[in-house]
């Protein structure tokens, strides 16, 4: 049975999105038209925290808006939702971060992120809100806010605190050793493995490899996911494969981040990193057959079907 439902802090980003539709992704130098355009709320912070709350868990969310029109409409919308605004700060001097994503027919996606506010959660802020923020037992980030400041997160960590990090998206030019040693859980995607492990991973065995290479920084776990590849969860003791589900895709965009949020909800509530692979595993699938991220999350009665199944 699950009887947890501790509270989770996700620190990291807000952007508002631009989708545009299109039969293909452009090329360098390819100019291709758009047959939809689509707005919405993004950001890989956002996202997850969005999720966990969708989903039903107990969530803050720590980030920064800019003084604009589109961190306006963000704080409206957080508001809408009902998400705990404790922690939003609003930069006056900045402009929130925007996100242009390409869609094609196929459901690939590429993205281009501008950070504005984002680059703004500096580790100043972490300081200054230290004993709130490390009063949460679990504690989720990504890699769009400076890395000065996952940093800081995982030096000020303690036993009590589940770090749990999305590495996304990695810069080659850094060194993360000294983070990735204080992380709990680390939610890559193969792409982001290869970067962090310098290894291919282009099929399982490769994919194993990689991990046991980050594995040595100190990760004690990993959750790989792979798109219709499915998911790998790999610790010292355990090397478990959990098949994709079988979904016909449109739009990718927001499937790790609804992952994250989703695997973070439910780990919270069981603290089983296995259940808790295969239930994001399940709620992901269902939102790569809708467009946008925040707007593909799963409602509440497809959650509570997914959830009845692992009780």
């Amino acid at each position: 049975m699950i009887e947890n439902n501790d509270p989770i802090l996700v620190i990291g980003s807000s952007n508002y999105d631009i989708v545009l539709k299109t039969k293909k992704i452009p090329e360098a130098g390819e100019t291709v038209m758009a047959s939809g355009l689509i707005t919405g709320f993004g950001g890989k912070g956002a996202n997850q925290a969005m999720s966990i709350s969708r989903i039903g868990g107990d969530v803050k969310l720590f980030t920064c808006l800019g003084d604009d029109v589109f961190g306006r409409l963000y704080l409206e919308n957080l508001k809408k939702s009902g998400l705990n605004l404790d922690y939003i700060k609003v930069i006056k001097t900045s402009s929130t971060g925007i996100a242009v994503v390409n869609v094609d027919s196929s459901g690939r996606n590429n993205i281009v992120v501008f950070p504005g506010a984002n680059d703004l959660l500096k580790p100043q802020l972490i300081m200054e809100n230290l004993e709130e923020i490390f009063n949460f037992p679990i504690i989720i980030a990504q890699l769009e806010i400076p890395v000065s400041t996952i940093r800081t997160i995982a030096q000020q960590k303690s036993k009590k605190n589940i770090f749990v990090l999305n590495p996304s998206p990695v810069d080659l030019l850094e060194d993360y050793a000294d983070i990735l040693e204080k992380v709990d859980i680390l939610l890559p995607n193969e792409i982001e493995l290869s970067q962090l492990s310098g290894k291919r991973t282009g099929n399982l065995d490769e994919v194993k490899k990689a991990a046991s290479t980050v594995l040595k920084t100190g990760v004690k776990n990993i959750v790989i996911t792979m798109g219709d590849n499915g998911v790998m969860v790999i610790n010292k003791n355990l090397e478990v494969y959990i098949q994709a589900e079988k979904i016909e895709a449109v739009d990718t965009e927001g499937a790790g981040d609804i992952f994250a949020g989703a695997f973070t909800y439910f780990y919270a509530r069981t603290y089983d990193i296995l259940k808790s692979s295969r239930f994001a595993n399940k709620i992901a699938a269902i939102s790569v057959t809708r467009y946008g991220a925040q707007n593909s999350i799963p409602t509440s009665e497809e959650i509570s079907r997914i959830i009845k199944y692992f009780n």
